[in-house]
């Protein structure tokens, strides 16, 4: 039985001072997010992380500021490649067997490329702290596997196989990976534009060229995340996703996925996804007028 049913879970909370942080920050991108929280099943996750709603609209700018919140440490930074979310009102664990599913805001239109972007707690280890600078090749902490389902109704699913998840997220480009605060910044990264590199383009590269890596032209940057091309499911549009992590059987392992993020590709963004309530209205009504018929 799923711990956390969707009509339950309000949206993520986030801390006041992420609130007036992040007011220019949050309005530069008209992005669209998961919106509701299906049902969720721990699993083997940390008791940190099962707080479901993490998952739901968009990441904070600002992470570890919250008291309130589990694994708080006192120490706020802007979310950057080198410092992904990590505090219990930005992320949900999945364990083995467990699972998280997601209603999104807006359908993902299915398309040519890359429709819905993942972001998880990937960050960049840094071999020149604090100036943001990647080991050759590249190391991270973070991220994860599972097995990842889309549905149109939340009814039919369709699988996209196990999926691995290893990129960082990328929010205030020209500025330190470390501040404690967000910057006056006129640009940000963009959570609905794919990214365009692979995590072999941070190998070696200090911080200028990590920021590099996200830019898809001038003075526009994807925020980063793992992007799912949607065109193995035969499906025209997708309004829910599961992430599962099934058990496998090894007492040696323990595996893991936290989710900070869902995003919609800002060209495939679709019609808004009716709410539960909207689609028992057609059943109901054809209940009705048969019961009237003598059905």
């Amino acid at each position: 039985m799923s711990l956390f049913s969707g009509a339950d879970i309000p949206v993520r909370r986030l801390g006041s001072a992420s609130v007036l942080l992040m007011v220019a920050a949050a309005t530069a991108h008209a992005t669209s997010y998961a919106s509701r929280v299906v049902s969720y099943t721990p699993g083997t996750a940390s008791t940190l992380w099962q707080n479901p709603s993490a998952a739901l609209g968009g990441a904070s700018a600002l992470t570890g500021e919250n008291p309130a919140a589990s694994n708080y440490f006192g120490f706020p930074n802007i979310l950057s490649p080198f410092s992904p979310a990590y505090q219990g009102d930005e992320i949900v664990q999945i364990g083995e067997g467990g699972q998280l599913t997601l209603q999104l805001s807006n359908f993902a239109l299915v398309g040519a490329g890359k429709e819905i972007g993942i972001f998880s707690n990937v960050g960049l280890i840094d071999a020149d702290y604090p100036n943001g600078a990647n080991t050759n090749p590249a190391t991270s902490f973070g991220g994860g596997s599972a097995q990842v389902s889309v549905s149109a109704d939340n009814i039919t699913w369709k699988p996209l196989g196990s999926q691995t998840f290893v990129m960082p997220a990328f929010q205030f480009p020209n500025a330190n990976p470390y501040l404690t605060v967000p910057p006056p910044s006129v640009f940000t990264g963009d959570f609905g534009k794919p990214m365009p590199n692979d995590f072999s383009c941070f190998d070696g590269h200090d911080w200028i060229k990590t920021q590099n890596c996200f830019q898809i032209s001038n003075n526009v940057w994807s925020a980063g995340g793992d992007w799912l091309d949607l065109g193995a499911s035969g499906l025209s549009q997708v309004g829910y996703i599961r992430f599962e992590i099934p058990s496998d059987g090894d007492p040696n392992t323990d595996l893991r996925l936290a989710i900070d993020t869902v995003a919609i590709n800002n060209a495939n963004v679709g019609s808004p996804v009716p709410e539960p309530t909207s689609l028992l209205v057609l059943p109901l009504l054809g209940l009705a007028l048969c019961r009237r018929r003598g059905c």
